[in-house]
């Protein structure tokens, strides 16, 4: 070491190791008077460390008191969300309860089908209406089938009590079992059979409102379009409603035609009856029934172009027949005019 001289007369230092000298005093001193500010230091350093990890502790805390503020302030506005939700509930319980309660409709139950006599169609419909007016009786599909079941009689209830014993799937499908039905007791042809009925449906001696309403139940078993259903209901009309519609502007749609033909109708039935008026030169009137003998005239005695304009006139309008006068046909019907096929 420079500066310091060694010799045999000192013992070794005993800091650090260092070789005996002479002159080692002076810094043996100076260590000695550090061992004070180097014990503070330590001190200080831990003191240090304990503070950082204090404030990495007081950090943690603070996030997690964070943490836990968000969720308080979450849960404060999900409670004040389900106190404004009953809020409203209690407002609409009060007015249910001062709302007086609306009576169901009353059904009667249809009459029992047995699967032979006419179609299920009614019976169905009259289901459809109480389950949509009283949901709350039939609330599944297994309960309307019950009720269904339990309006069937004959061959209709033994094909029901067959196929619920035997654990059928239609029996807890309520359209299911309806297509079940059909399948079963509709023939297939039943549409085509409705279309040859409608074809040969005609009024004849019924009343237009009678006929319009054959006319509608069997129409409705029919995917035809409107056009097509008028044009079979004129011709199925009577001649007299035809003779009336004659000359006028016919509606295009068939309630339009129906309710024209009904008003027609009516205003033949309210007419009243005209006083048959003698001619001046009356002709002998053979009876409908027996019908005098000899041939057949070539020629109409009492032809239309043969009646002066004002009685044809007054006979088309007072609704007398246009060949022999009575109000009781008209022309088309009447028993007298040769070669006469037309029905009433």
């Amino acid at each position: 070491m420079t500066g310091f001289r060694l010799g045999p007369h000192y013992p070794a230092c005993p800091w650090r190791g260092f070789p005996p000298c002479c002159t080692c005093v002076n810094p043996c001193l100076y260590m000695e008077n550090a061992t004070p500010a180097l014990h503070s230091f330590e001190q200080v350093k831990r003191k240090m460390e304990q503070l950082v990890n204090e404030n990495v502790q007081l950090h943690a805390q603070v996030e997690r008191l964070n943490t836990r503020l968000n969720s308080q302030t979450d849960l404060s506005m999900q409670l004040s969300t389900a106190v404004t939700a009953l809020q409203q509930q209690v407002h609409a319980l009060q007015l249910q309860a001062l709302t007086p309660p609306t009576a169901e409709p009353h059904f009667s139950l249809p009459e029992k089908w047995n699967g032979e006599m006419g179609s299920p169609d009614g019976l169905l419909a009259n289901l459809d209406m109480q389950f949509e007016c009283h949901p709350g009786r039939f609330p599944t599909a297994r309960s309307r089938v019950t009720q269904l079941t339990s309006l069937h009689t004959g061959r209709a209830a033994e094909w029901a009590a067959a196929l619920y014993y035997s654990k059928s799937p239609e029996c807890n499908d309520y359209a299911a079992f309806v297509a079940a039905l059909r399948k079963t007791f509709v023939p297939p042809s039943s549409e085509m059979g409705a279309e040859a009925r409608l074809l040969k449906l005609r009024q004849k001696e019924c009343s237009v409102c009678a006929y319009a309403s054959e006319f509608r139940i069997i129409s409705a078993k029919l995917r035809w379009d409107d056009s097509a259903l008028r044009a079979v209901f004129l011709e199925g009309l009577a001649t007299y409603i035809r003779d009336e519609m004659a000359g006028k502007e016919l509606p295009q749609t068939l309630d339009e035609v129906v309710d024209l033909a009904l008003r027609i109708d009516q205003r033949v039935l309210v007419r009243p009856k005209p006083l048959i008026r003698p001619s001046r030169a009356p002709g002998p009137f053979p009876h409908p029934r027996t019908p005098a003998p000899g041939p057949v005239a070539t020629e109409e005695p009492m032809q239309l172009g043969h009646l002066p304009p004002e009685e044809r006139q007054r006979r088309w309008s007072e609704g007398l027949c246009a060949y022999c006068g009575p109000p009781d046909h008209r022309r088309m019907n009447c028993p007298l005019r040769s070669g006469n096929e037309g029905t009433h």
